[in-house]
């Protein structure tokens, strides 16, 4: 009988201990999708690069994520985090990139947290210009109608870095900083033979009081060039730099008002060239109840520095127009229109549920110059 009472014990007590190690750990994330109709023209009289008219049903950027912390004394925790991407999951979690909803695509990482002096992390992460110059005016995340990102209309430094290291400062009275810095592991060599350093460094900073956020942001990536055709490549001593300002305000009544602008500098990999670029958008909503209106306006200016009588063809401007209502604190249906107007030679293309009208379900999918997507659609949101 004691052997028993022994055993039982034992069971009991291998159960406790992962219980209690695995305590702090948080399951987080959302299941959004939406249904949907798109289209895009515009790139020929003979419609051959057109994206016809159909209907989709898509997947509005989900996620699942795992994060805990440890607690080590004197105010300082052990932080980690495990996000990955539940990718185009109404099509088997493969896009038409051909890319696959892998483990950890999302910010991951492990670091150190202090109510004094700071977090640190190393892993990968939204760079410092995309964590704290958002502020909000992004009121259409993580659908089709989302105008942030590299490929997008507006906010184009915006990263996640793999590779990297992050520092956030504690909130000092509504302050707060922020440094990114993103390594080269791969030293390429150029079309000259030398050996390249494409680390990216990224700088932000934003204030916040009451309803009033402003931010500022500089991003720099090394040793990375972009010529007049807008394609990139690595080459030794050219640098591609973003600056941003940006600001936003909440009144009591619910009604949301900002404004970003952000310029790029890029060092041209095929002439003595300089190219540069701004970007900024307006954002308004409106609170209503259980319901909030939504309107946003995106413009990508001229390629200054392009090849003359080119420098407006690389111009593009996005229009969205949405609502959302909230069902509970956790669930919420949600409509858009959006439209992307490309001049002849610019691509800009859907952030979260790109479309392409070439090599279609390989990484060399693309959207044809010219075209002008857009997409009217319908979407549920459940987070847990």
């Amino acid at each position: 009988m004691m052997h028993k009472k022994s055993l039982a014990a034992l069971v009991a007590t291998l159960f406790a201990v992962p219980f209690a190690a695995h305590a702090d750990v948080t399951i987080y994330g959302f299941l959004s999708s939406s249904i949907e109709s798109t289209k895009a023209t515009g790139a020929s009289a003979n419609t051959a690069g057109d994206y016809k008219s159909r209907t989709r049903v898509v997947d509005d950027n989900s996620r699942i994520g795992f994060k805990g912390n440890e607690d080590l004394g004197n105010g300082t925790k052990a932080i980690w985090q495990v996000e990955s991407s539940l990718k185009y999951f109404e099509q088997g979690g493969t896009n038409d990139k051909g890319e696959t909803a892998t483990f950890a695509t999302r910010n991951s990482f492990v670091g150190l947290d202090n109510g004094t002096f700071g977090k640190v992390l190393l892993g990968q992460n939204d760079t410092a210009y995309k964590t704290l110059t958002n502020i909000g005016l992004n009121l259409f995340g993580d659908t089709t109608a989302e105008n942030n990102g590299s490929s997008q209309v507006y906010s184009r430094a915006e990263t996640r870095l793999k590779n990297s290291i992050h520092y956030f400062s504690p909130n000092w009275s509504g302050f707060q900083f922020g440094l990114s810095y993103g390594v080269d592991e791969t030293r390429a060599l150029d079309v000259n033979s030398a050996q390249t350093n494409a680390s990216r460094i990224s700088l932000a900073a934003n204030y916040t009081n009451g309803g009033l956020q402003v931010a500022a942001g500089w991003d720099r990536q090394n040793d990375k060039a972009l010529s007049s055709a807008n394609s990139s490549s690595n080459v030794s001593g050219k640098n591609t730099t973003f600056y941003k300002l940006a600001t936003s305000y909440k009144f009591a009544t619910g009604t949301f008002v900002g404004a970003g602008y952000e310029f790029g500098r890029f060092d041209s990999n095929n002439s003595g060239n300089t190219l540069k670029q701004d970007d900024w958008t307006l954002s308004v909503g409106q609170d209503i109840g259980a319901a909030t209106l939504k309107l946003e306006y995106s413009s990508l200016g001229r390629l200054k520095g392009a090849a003359a009588g080119t420098e407006g063809d690389y111009k593009a401007h996005q229009w969205a127009l949405g609502a959302d209502y909230n069902l509970s604190k956790t669930t919420k249906v949600f409509s858009y229109y959006t439209k992307i107007t490309n001049k002849a030679s610019q691509n800009a293309n859907f952030a979260n549920t790109p479309i392409y009208t070439s090599n279609v379900g390989n990484s060399g999918a693309s959207l044809s110059k010219g075209v002008d997507p857009q997409a009217f659609g319908v979407g549920l949101k459940v987070a847990f």
